[in-house]
């Protein structure tokens, strides 16, 4: 699905502005209803799943003090540094939500929506106090509040919790919104691929660096903290999983806005992008194997 949207992309077929209006559409409605069935579906009154999202939060938080270190490559400036760095630490919530769904299924799905509903914040607010010369606080807790994912996570636990459960009829409206946010993400994904900002040396030792930060350091990481825990099972390996996903596209789109370089960002998104079918496809693999 991510080839197919980046061959229909750049063969000018459909353009630009429609995919920009797809990505909103699976942004603000289609992924919040895949997120919201999930998540009031699937049991989480488990202290497993608390240990899950602390783990998850040690592979970004790792993967943001490493991302540190890519300041002193040479030729890097600043605001390069500052654009890049964040794709170290982002995730890619489409190609998470359709790895876990096909390999774990439903439960696994809903996993994988609350490590999102707590890792979103996190990643955004790192984002930004790289990006920003200064932070403004207000500014930032309100983007947080009108976030869409944020927003289907809450909702759906605190539904679960409170044992709110949506009749069936509901629930077919969102199935169906949930079957095309995936494919519909995915070829988004792949829309987006772009390397025009890679040129330089530096940019491609940037690129170097937050890849193998980003899919070849984390998810170990992240295994080991799992280990300490005592986390196994599926808890485990949507942790893992989590840690193996590509960087953000949103992460271009915040370069953008707030002055960055935006065709490195997209660069790294890409790099990263196609490197992790291979990683992702490695973990699954023996993730599965373990059991």
């Amino acid at each position: 699905m991510i080839v197919a949207g980046a061959i229909i992309m750049h063969s000018g077929w459909i353009g630009r502005s429609f995919w920009e209006g797809a990505e909103r559409l699976v942004y603000f409605v289609l992924f919040p209803a895949l997120l919201f069935a999930a998540v009031t579906r699937t049991s989480l009154a488990s202290g497993q799943t608390t240990l899950m999202v602390q783990a998850a939060t040690v592979g970004v938080l790792v993967a943001a003090a490493l991302g540190v270190l890519t300041r002193w490559i040479p030729g890097v400036t600043r605001m390069d540094w500052a654009s890049g760095i964040q794709c170290a630490f982002r995730f890619n919530t489409y190609v998470a939500f359709a790895v876990a769904s096909r390999a774990w299924g439903g439960e696994g799905l809903a996993m994988m929506a609350v490590i999102v509903g707590f890792a979103v914040p996190l990643a955004n607010v790192m984002a930004v106090s790289f990006l920003a010369n200064t932070l403004h606080p207000a500014r930032l807790i309100a983007e947080l509040l009108r976030n869409p994912l944020l927003i289907a996570t809450l909702a759906g636990v605190i539904c679960n919790f409170l044992g709110l459960i949506p009749p069936e009829l509901i629930y077919g409206v969102l199935d169906r919104a949930s079957s095309a946010a995936i494919s519909l993400g995915l070829m988004c994904v792949g829309a987006g691929l772009s390397f025009a900002g890679m040129k330089s040396t530096a940019a491609r030792w940037q690129g170097i660096s937050i890849t193998a930060i980003k899919l070849l350091i984390t998810p170990p990481v992240v295994w080991a903290a799992c280990k300490w825990m005592g986390i196994e099972g599926l808890q485990r390996d949507i942790a893992i999983l989590f840690a193996t996903m590509p960087t953000a596209s949103s992460a271009y789109i915040l370069a953008v806005r707030m002055g960055g370089n935006g065709p490195l960002t997209a660069g790294l998104v890409s790099i990263s992008t196609l490197g992790s079918m291979l990683t992702i496809t490695l973990w699954v693999t023996v993730l599965k194997a373990l059991g």
